[in-house]
């Protein structure tokens, strides 16, 4: 079964997507961590851009990284195929361990569902970068 639904081209737009709304969302945080001021104490890039586009915003670093791994490698083949598998197979477990480990320190750790599927996705790019080096 092939999921991969974007030319290798989206690697980059993907990327580019990532990294340009990943400076509007962790600006004004950059800005309180380098300034030593409390945490939401900045709002440069919530004021510039309104609470609407705002909100777009959040969500466009989780569209990059999809449509990075969405995207095909230069030389797609059965074995590309099989380290993708297991690199989901491998992130999913580490996954569930890391949620496990959660509640059995903290029962009423509240976690959003952004945070969960960037660590998602952020895990999988890592073992797949490095089962991929680790093959070829």
């Amino acid at each position: 079964m092939d999921v991969q639904i974007l030319p290798n081209w989206g690697k980059r737009l993907g990327l580019f997507i990532f990294l340009i709304s990943l400076i509007f969302v962790a600006g004004d945080h950059f800005m309180d961590g380098f300034n030593g001021a409390p945490t939401g104490t900045h709002h440069f890039f919530e004021d510039l851009l309104g609470n609407t586009l705002s909100s777009f915003f959040d969500v466009l670093p989780v569209i990059g990284l999809l449509i990075y791994m969405f995207s095909k490698e230069k030389v797609e083949d059965d074995f590309i195929r099989l380290i993708r598998l297991q690199s989901y197979q491998t992130t999913i477990i580490i996954l569930l361990i890391i949620a496990l480990a959660i509640y059995l320190f903290d029962v009423y750790y509240e976690v959003s569902l952004d945070m969960v599927l960037s660590l998602f996705m952020v895990l999988f790019l890592v073992i797949f970068y490095f089962k991929k080096e680790a093959h070829l």
